[in-house]
């Protein structure tokens, strides 16, 4: 049997006790790289002079970049704009005692990232998720990813917008629809040292919000997976043609 059908039933092996594709892929790679070394005795543990890594042309697409020049517009320095950032740096799965529970679910989040996120320039804590959607978020892969990932930020109660591909992008638009979010961020004090941070934006559970991108009334949903099973938060009934998310927080008049 060839190496390339072997390591094509272990990917699906790991595939079938609940391993990503990518996290799969990390696992066979690994083996690959101590299958290199195997014999070399202790010179296998030294890492090889070669660096068979370049630089990219472009960090950002061109899509990317034309979005990114009118979010920064939007935003007016009232947050920090960050690309691409992996899910495992915003998210994390608590640890218990089912070891194997954890590994399965931190692996779904293992090489995915969000295209845009915007962070509370004083504190750095996450205000609100981006991500620019092209024609690729029509392929039915894609569309199963959008749907976990909203899933995870829905869980942690983290806003996450998706925004379509355009040709031109009115920055009065994006600043409307960024406002809920950005009255979450800290002001400094006069002084420089003292910080005020506004509560956040969170609907009366006896009132539904607007939707921030249809302008919809918005309904109550309930997380089923994530780091929050069973958590509220208020989605738009147009999902998942619309996207809009928001805050729960229940109030008692």
């Amino acid at each position: 049997m060839s190496s390339d059908k072997k390591f094509g039933m272990l990917r699906g092996l790991l595939r079938t006790i609940g391993l990503s594709p990518e996290s799969a892929d990390q696992v066979v790679d690994f083996i690959v790289d101590l299958l290199a070394g195997e014999g070399k005795g202790e010179r296998a543990a030294i890492p090889s002079a070669e660096f068979p890594y370049h630089l990219r042309d472009h960090f950002l697409s061109l899509a990317e970049l034309h979005f990114y020049e009118s979010l920064k517009a939007a935003v007016g320095g009232r947050a920090t704009l960050i690309t691409k950032v992996a899910l495992g740096d915003v998210f994390y799965v608590k640890k218990g005692d089912d070891a194997s529970k954890y590994r399965i679910y931190t692996n779904k989040i293992d090489r995915k990232h969000v295209d845009f996120l915007l962070c509370d320039s004083v504190t750095m804590q996450p205000l609100v998720g981006i991500e620019l959607d092209d024609s690729s978020h029509e392929r039915e892969d894609r569309q199963a990813r959008d749907v976990f990932v909203d899933g995870v930020f829905a869980a942690a109660d983290l806003p996450l917008i998706h925004v379509p591909v355009k040709r031109a992008y009115v920055v009065e638009e994006i600043a409307a629809q960024l406002a809920p979010y950005l009255k979450a961020a800290s002001v400094p004090s006069a002084n420089g040292l003292a910080v005020k941070v506004a509560q956040p934006v969170a609907a009366s559970a006896n009132k539904s919000p607007r939707c921030p991108n249809c302008d919809s009334e918005m309904v109550v949903r309930t997380a089923k997976g994530g780091s929050k099973p069973g958590s509220k938060f208020w989605g738009c009934p147009n999902y998942p043609t619309c996207r809009g998310m928001l805050t729960y927080e229940h109030r008692t008049i």
